[in-house]
């Protein structure tokens, strides 16, 4: 009667993210699971459900346990990730030319005075001018003002030729 059921097995196996190659492998743990389930007398269909009705969906909840197992158990499996790990070193280490470059904008970004960083801050991250006046209450103007030093004096110390000692 239980192995009548593993096509409803597999699929809900398949729908809760079992991959294909270990689907046999899951379909049988499951199988033998809910044999032993029902040997101790965990399955108790209601009265009022026909039996096969039951019993498919208490299959079904097994199935559901064991795909869960199988999700929780994938770092002991060392399964490989699905992205490729070479297109994300770009992502996670910059070049040393490019380090340089985030090392002087921060660099530059922190030689500003407070109410110039604040302006350069809050338009990185989106707001418009409008917006950032009403942030930090003072005339649009002003926001525009302190925007044009802050970016002019940053581009200035990163175009600034650097003397070296003799």
């Amino acid at each position: 009667m239980l192995l009548e059921q593993r096509p409803l097995i597999r699929s809900t196996l398949r729908a809760r993210g079992v991959r294909a190659a270990d689907l046999d492998d899951v379909t049988q743990e499951t199988v033998l699971g809910a044999f032993c389930s029902m040997r101790a007398g965990r399955f108790r269909p209601s009265p009022d459900q026909p039996p096969g009705d039951a019993l498919r969906a208490w299959l079904a909840a097994v199935a559901s346990r064991q795909a869960s197992h199988y999700r929780d158990k994938a770092h002991r499996r060392h399964e490989v990730p699905a992205v490729d790990p070479d297109r994300l070193a770009p992502l996670v280490a910059p070049s040393p030319e490019e380090r340089i470059v985030a090392r002087g904008l921060l660099r530059a970004f922190h030689r500003l005075r407070a109410e110039l960083r604040e302006v350069l801050a809050l338009t990185a991250t989106g707001l418009t001018m409008r917006e950032i006046a009403a942030a930090l209450a003072i005339p649009r103007p002003t926001v525009a003002t302190r925007l044009r030093i802050a970016r002019r004096l940053c581009a200035r110390s990163l175009t600034r030729r650097r003397r070296w000692p003799r």
